[in-house]
Order: structure tokens, then C-alpha cells, then sequence
């Protein structure tokens, strides 16, 4: 950490540098667009605008995700700034995603509000979810368990189904290599003072050889991935309000067998979830209540050998929210919920169920230029130790252009059903992770600039790693068994910056890692010390451009052992036939980059891809 003050500085010149020019420019432009600030939900469950944001937020919508072109989740969330993305190989392939430098375990993922992921494995499947089903996503930096509860130690990203007015309807087809297929249809119905949007979106892709093994499989590695998203709400009168959303995710995977032993090298996935939810609001009061319930599960096997033994793996997670929010004075913003939920697992478990149960409260309050924000939640967790998790937040407004903001707050990661109870291995007298954050925050905003610094440190405790037990089995060999043994100090900078420029608009991010195992002195797995992501857009007359520039740094991959850093160039090119129809040619790894994601896991080289569709808005 002896150069993070030098890096401090640089960026805070670049940051400041950047807002000159803009200031230059809207002297010479007063006509140009302002920058869109976006309203977002995940920070407090309610709708929050950009100056009521104590923490960093960073959002992507359709639009954006339209001239991606992205074959993945982890595609889109990689662009973002504090968000690093390991894959197994492509689209198809198991990929963890890490946020400012935590485990991927350490970032709660909900869809429309919907906790998802593994309750035995702690993680979520990014590949099983179709980009192409999404209209937006937020990004919640640092921890939030104090709304969210357990699992929000590094974030929590939250993901939006397509919402459409009744009568829009949307249709797609694409072709790219490796035989990849997709096909998509989307349209919004009114009844009454309501609409309702229904999506679906197939895709298949025959692959290639995902692992660089000698000794392993030499076939392509493929997948299929159907999507159904449906999302709809009802007016009843002027203060109720019926809101309903569901998704379900259904295909299959190829990988390899990496040890060559003769196991799985295939899994079938069925995932769903709906939720039911009743609103009530008015001028000062909103009150909503919500009822869900979220399955994950997963199947092994091997495809060409029906003898090898299947093993599968299910969570379901029946919840009940019941947030509210009450507006006491223009100044004054008062939330607070109860939430509780069941996990379940298949399994041959010693506990194969346990409830959670949370209540959770937040104030927020102005003082002219000084915004304020507490928020608290005790959370008991079933044959686990109950947690409280606080947020505390300060920030000043120096000007119309200039915040500065300072948080600090605690989270926790409770044990899996795996860690806890796994036959013959788990450890029932597990506690939670917990963690503790610091940060600081420059925010810079003007009509054609919108960007942010941040220096944040987040150590974790208790972290849950395999240990001996000093006992040894019937053979004389050690026993090993999860164990609260670890710590973990992450130290970091966080740099983005939009803004339009020559008629282009760039969206610059830049993050600094220092991410050290206290318990071995060594940096954490996978985690690069430098991280930069940049994106250039440009719109003319029918065409429209984007290009993404990404660079990883070098990660410490074990055993002194480092995978190289690479650079990765993704184009995207647009063209508008008419009002409805329109094309668009994709071309990632342009430049054909040798990239390592995961030990000897490597990503496709250089893909092509043609689209047509068809929107009727």
C-alpha cells in the first residue's frame, strides 16, 4: 500500500482535470444533454434519486445493454467499476463475479427483489441468466446488510426484468460463432389500469474446449439457456397497488472433467421464482407487503456414460417482506421492515432447513448542504448466532457540482448448509463472516459530466476456510473440516467517470486492489491490483458504435503462482432500418487475446455475431 497516496492523487488530478473540461465544454455547448441520473431502489427498497444516494450506486439500463451486445451477466457487469469477472471459459461456463475485491459469496444478487442463488454452494449461477431478459441493473457498492441482510458484505446487485406498455412488443434473432443461436419475443398487454410484460429468449451455442489440459476431454463444451420472464402490476384505486413478477431459467451446460477420473462433465439447471406483492401509497406513506419464493437446482452428470452416478443439488427459499417508508417532514425520511424466510436443501444433511428472520430500520435526514443517514437490523439466523449489521453515512454538498460522502458499516455471511452440515465433513459450530467498511467519496456532477472517486477498506473476520482437525480418519489420514480461520483486509480506490466529449460519450473506470489474507500474508485468490474498463459511443444518423475496451491486470492464482493480465477489445456496430427494425454486427476479443480466466480455463478467442430485430414501441 506504500504508492495507494501517489494513486490517490493522480486520480483525484484526473478527476478534477476532467471537470475543467467539462466545464470548457458546456461553455461552448449549451444546448447538450445532460448526463440521465438514475433512480434507484436497492440502496433503501424505495425509490431513491442521485443526491439521496449514500453510497455508490452504479446502474445500467437497456439501452446500454442493447449495444453491448453481451452473451452474459458477468459481459455486462464486468464494464462496471469495482466489479471483476472469473470465468470457467465463455457464456455458457460457471463464472463468479467479485465486488471491490470480496468473494463472490459475498455479494447478495436479488431479481426484482427476489433473493436468488445456492443456500448449499452460497453462490449464484450467472450463466444460467439471460441478458437478453433484463431491462436494468444496479449495483450497490460495500456493504449493505444492514437493509438487506445476510450475504451483502462486498455489495448487492440487483437485477430488473423487461417491463413493456401494453401494445409494445419486441423481437429478435442472432447468429454468431460457435453455432450460437438465439432467438427472443416480448410484448406488453394493458388490462385495465395495469399492463403486464411477458419475455422469452432461447439460446444454444455448440462451444469449444473450454480447459487447456492435455490429460483432459478434447470435445467443445456447449450450452442451451430458455428464459421466461413475466412481470405485471394492476392500479386498484389511487393508493393500492398489485404487483406481480416471475422468471424461470431452464437449460443445460457442457464442461470438462478437468482430473480425467470419469465424472460429471454436464449439468441441467431449473431455476425459478415469483413473487405477489400489495402496495399501498400516498403523499407521505407507502406500505408494501410481498410474498415470494425462489428454487435453484442443478443436476450432474456425465452425458456419454448413463452409469456414472447423478447428483443433484436444490435450494428453495419461501420469503415475506413487508417494507415501508414514511416521508415525516421534507427533511425527514423514515423506513423500516420486517423480513422472514425458509431455506430448504435436498440432501443427505443433518439440518436440511432453517429460518432466517430480520427487521431492519433507517433514517434519513437533511440539514441544508449535510445529508445523514443510520440504518440498523438485527437478523436471527436458525442454530446460527443472531448478527446486528449497522450503516452510518455523512455527506456535504460543497456546491451545485461538488459532494463529498463518508460511510462506515458492518455485514455478515452466514454458513452454507455445505459448510454447516455436509455429511461427514460440515462443521455445525460454524459462525457468520462478518465484516466491517470504510469509505470516502467524492462525487463530481455537471451537464455534461457525471464521475466519482472512492477510497474504501473493508476487513473481513471469521472467514470460513478448510482446516485440520487434529483428528485423523481410519486410514491415518488428517480430518479436515470448514473453520472460522481466516481474515482478510481489502484496501481500495475506485475511480468512474461519464461524460461527452467531441460528440462521443465515454464511460471510464479504473479500480486499485490491495487484497491481502491475514492469515497467510498472501494476496487473495483472483483478485488483480489493477482493473480499467472503458466505453466509447457514437450515434450517427442510422448508426450507432460502441466499443469496450477491457484490462486486467495479473491475479495471484495459488502457490505462488500469477495468471497473466490481458487486454480484451469488444466492437459493436448498429444500424437503424426504420422506426422499428434494425441490425447490429458484434465482433468480441477483436484482437484474438489469449485470455486465462481460471487456472488453465481459457475464454473463447475472437467471436462474430449478426442481429436483426424488431420493436414495435
Amino acid at each position: 500500500m506504500g504508492t495507494q497516496p501517489s494513486k490517490i492523487a493522480l486520480l483525484v488530478s484526473s478527476l478534477i482535470s476532467l471537470s475543467a473540461l467539462s466545464a470548457q465544454a458546456a461553455d461552448v455547448d449549451v444546448n447538450s444533454t445532460a448526463i440521465d441520473e438514475a433512480i434507484t431502489v436497492t440502496g433503501s427498497r424505495f425509490d431513491t434519486t442521485a443526491d439521496q444516494q449514500l453510497t455508490v450506486i452504479n446502474t445500467i439500463e437497456r439501452e446500454e445493454i442493447v449495444r453491448l451486445n453481451p452473451k452474459s451477466v458477468a459481459d455486462v457487469l464486468e464494464t462496471l467499476p469495482g466489479v471483476s469477472v472469473s470465468r470457467n471459459g465463455g457464456a455458457g461456463q460457471a463464472t463468479s463475479i467479485s465486488v471491490r475485491g470480496s468473494n463472490s459469496n459475498h455479494v447478495l444478487v436479488l431479481v426484482d427483489g427476489v433473493k436468488v442463488g445456492s443456500a448449499t454452494l452460497g453462490t449464484v449461477s450467472f450463466n444460467t441468466l439471460s441478458p437478453e431478459n433484463i431491462e436494468r441493473i444496479e449495483v450497490l457498492k460495500g456493504p449493505r446488510a444492514s437493509v438487506w441482510g445476510s450475504d451483502a458484505i462486498g455489495g448487492v446487485i440487483q437485477i430488473f426484468t423487461r417491463q413493456l406498455e401494453g401494445g409494445e412488443w419486441f423481437a429478435g434473432a442472432e447468429y454468431g460463432s460457435n453455432d450460437y443461436i438465439r432467438g427472443s419475443f416480448g410484448a406488453g398487454v394493458n388490462h385495465g389500469n395495469g399492463s403486464t410484460t411477458i419475455a422469452v429468449n432461447h439460446e444454444q451455442s455448440e462451444g469449444y474446449d473450454v480447459y487447456n489440459g492435455a490429460e483432459v476431454e478434447n470435445d467443445d463444451d456447449g450450452y442451451k439457456r430458455n428464459a421466461l420472464s413475466l412481470k405485471g402490476s394492476q392500479q386498484i384505486n389511487s393508493n393500492w397497488q398489485a404487483i406481480w413478477n416471475g422468471q424461470y431459467d431452464k437449460g443445460n451446460t457442457q464442461y470438462d472433467d478437468i482430473y480425467a477420473s470419469g465424472s460429471a462433465d454436464e449439468s441441467d439447471y431449473e431455476n425459478y421464482l415469483w413473487n405477489l406483492a400489495g402496495q399501498y401509497h400516498n403523499d407521505k406513506f407507502t406500505s408494501k407487503l410481498a410474498l415470494s419464493q425462489s428454487r435453484d437446482y442443478n443436476e450432474n452428470f456425465r452425458g456419454d456414460d448413463a452409469s456414472v452416478a447423478t447428483a443433484e443439488f436444490e435450494t428453495k427459499r419461501d420469503q415475506v417482506n413487508w417494507s415501508n417508508q414514511y416521508l415525516a417532514a421534507d427533511d425527514l425520511t423514515l423506513t423500516g421492515g420486517i423480513d422472514w424466510s425458509n431455506e430448504s436443501v435436498r440432501g443427505d444433511y443433518a439440518q436440511d432447513q432453517r429460518d432466517i428472520f430480520g427487521v431492519y430500520a433507517l433514517v434519513q435526514k437533511q440539514w441544508s448542504k449535510l445529508l445523514a443517514e443510520v440504518a440498523v437490523r438485527y437478523d436471527d439466523v436458525e442454530n446460527i448466532d443472531s448478527e446486528v449489521s449497522y450503516n452510518a453515512s455523512l455527506a456535504y454538498e460543497f456546491n451545485e457540482h461538488w459532494r463529498l460522502a463518508a460511510a462506515t458499516g458492518t455485514a455478515f455471511k452466514a454458513p452454507t448448509f455445505n459448510d454447516l452440515y455436509w455429511p461427514d465433513s460440515g462443521n455445525p459450530d460454524l459462525i457468520s463472516e462478518t465484516a466491517e467498511s470504510y469509505e470516502l467519496t467524492l462525487h463530481f456532477n455537471s451537464q455534461d459530466l457525471r464521475a466519482y472517486i472512492s477510497v474504501f477498506q473493508n476487513s473481513i473476520d471469521n472467514l470460513i476456510a478448510w482446516a485440520p482437525t487434529g483428528e485423523k480418519d481410519d486410514y491415518g489420514w488428517d480430518i479436515w473440516k470448514p473453520a472460522n480461520i481466516n481474515k482478510a483486509e481489502i484496501n481500495g480506490v475506485e475511480l468512474s467517470a461519464n461524460y461527452q466529449l467531441l460528440g462521443l460519450e465515454h464511460q471510464l473506470s479504473y479500480t486499485y486492489l490491495d487484497a491481502e489474507n491475514k492469515h497467510t500474508s498472501e494476496q487473495l485468490v483472483g483478485r488483480s491490483e489493477n482493473e480499467f474498463n472503458y466505453l466509447l459511443s457514437y450515434t450517427w444518423q442510422q448508426f450507432d458504435l460502441l466499443a469496450n475496451y477491457h484490462y486486467q491486470g495479473k491475479r495471484y492464482a495459488g502457490d505462488e503462482q500469477f495468471l497473466d493480465a490481458y487486454h480484451k477489445l469488444d466492437l459493436s456496430i448498429g444500424y437503424q432500418l426504420d422506426d422499428a427494425w434494425s441490425l447490429r454486427l458484434k465482433a468480441n476479443n477483436l484482437f484474438d487475446e489469449e485470455i486465462i480466466s481460471d487456472q488453465n480455463y481459457f475464454s473463447p478467442g475472437r467471436e462474430l455475431f449478426f442481429s436483426v430485430s424488431y420493436q414495435a414501441f
